[in-house]
């Protein structure tokens, strides 16, 4: 049983050898990806402060540049909309005056005028007694 017992030993004495190497492997290959990470970090950090300045310049132009082209624009639809406010408003006096003006007295004068035919035809009627004479309705033959 002496030989089985050295064959579990030099297999157990194996794994172990190979495992210690596959650890050594995964923590140099560990080292070096932190290394790089390490490397990678420091270039970011020396280049935020000048990025985030630099976006800060950006940003503050953008809404700069923004904000005045928005206030331009508003005060044009401003001026816009008062100007066809009182065109409206002028239009609608002016609709008002020609209508007091220049259609409401021949129109008034058009109704007296035939208000006073139909009243002078009512007196040349059949039986033209000044008054409306009512029509009779026509009787059918049976």
């Amino acid at each position: 049983m002496s030989t089985v017992a050295n064959v579990s030993l030099a297999i157990i004495a194996a794994t172990c050898v190979i495992a210690v190497v596959a650890c050594v492997v995964f923590l140099y290959y560990a080292w070096r990806a932190v290394r790089r990470a390490e490397a990678i970090l420091a270039l970011v950090q020396r280049a935020l402060p000048g990025l985030a300045t630099d976006l800060r310049a950006m940003l503050d132009k953008i809404d700069q540049e923004i904000l005045e082209e928005a206030i331009r624009t508003l005060r044009r639809v401003s001026v816009v909309i008062g100007s066809g406010v009182s065109t409206i408003e002028q239009v609608q006096q002016t609709a008002r005056r020609v209508a007091q003006d220049v259609i409401l007295p021949p129109m008034s004068t058009a109704a007296g005028v035939f208000a006073v035919i139909r009243e002078g035809l009512q007196w040349f009627r059949p039986g033209g007694d000044g008054h409306k004479t009512h029509r009779r309705p026509i009787e059918r033959e049976e």
